[in-house]
């Protein structure tokens, strides 16, 4: 799928970066980017990569990955479309910090250090909003981090869904649909966990009416997201 200019100014309107741009610099950011697309599973950049861009999604997810020492992959974070990602490089210029890989087919935004500088000098508010996203991160990998050592499954697993309907959720006549294109395997991968106890943990909840599995499981409909959000906070 190719997005027009007005759904790309869209897009960057939504995200905090650039919410704050006149309409004729965020035209002219759209002008100097670039839309690159993945098919699944394919990898965006890799650890150690030498890049310089700033990369938003259009379409699709973003899995950020890391490897442990015995080979095993560390899912860091999940990029849902109108996010942004690879800031780190960006504003440094050195290798990436961590892995990129689609998960289904996604649609990229590309925007490229030397071309963003203008805009970065001449509105300081940018800068002082792309700490804050970076904070904001941080926090993020700190949260996962302490879910996939800390926290029981249930609330590491609620505290995701709860995330993922925050991002990409839509309301419906039934409740929160969630068309999440993950395997449960994809999903244990980001919270420390086998497929088999993310399928066991997801039927539970479905017995216990917090919510309704389909197409192949890639998609839940949450039915009692306030029962959802008492376990996120490890209530259980």
């Amino acid at each position: 799928m190719t997005y027009s200019s007005i759904d790309k100014r869209k897009l960057l309107t939504q995200n905090i970066l650039f919410k704050k741009l006149p309409v004729n610099d965020i035209d002219n950011i759209v002008a100097i980017s670039a839309e690159i697309h993945f098919t699944n599973n394919q990898i965006i950049f890799q650890k150690g990569d030498i890049s310089d861009s700033l990369l938003a999604v259009l379409d699709g997810q973003v899995r950020i990955s890391t490897s442990s020492m015995d080979g095993k992959e560390i899912v860091l974070n999940t990029i849902y479309p109108g996010e942004m990602f690879g800031e780190i490089a960006f504003i440094d210029g050195r290798e990436r910090s961590a892995t990129a890989t689609s998960i289904w087919d996604c649609t990229l935004l590309s925007i490229q250090h030397n071309d963003f500088m203008p805009f970065l000098k001449s509105n300081p508010e940018i800068a002082i909003e792309l700490l804050i996203v970076l904070c904001k991160k941080v926090r993020d990998t700190s949260d996962r981090v302490e879910a996939v050592g800390l926290q029981p499954l249930p609330v590491s697993l609620a505290r995701l869904l709860v995330r993922a309907i925050k991002e990409i959720g839509q309301e419906t006549a039934s409740g929160l649909f969630l068309d999440w294109k993950k395997s449960q395997q994809e999903i244990g991968y980001e919270i420390g966990t086998s497929r088999e106890s993310i399928n066991k943990q997801l039927n539970s909840w479905k017995k216990q009416g917090l919510l309704t599995l389909g197409g192949q499981n890639l998609s839940i409909t949450i039915l009692d997201i306030e029962a959802l959000n008492i376990i996120a906070k490890g209530y259980i």
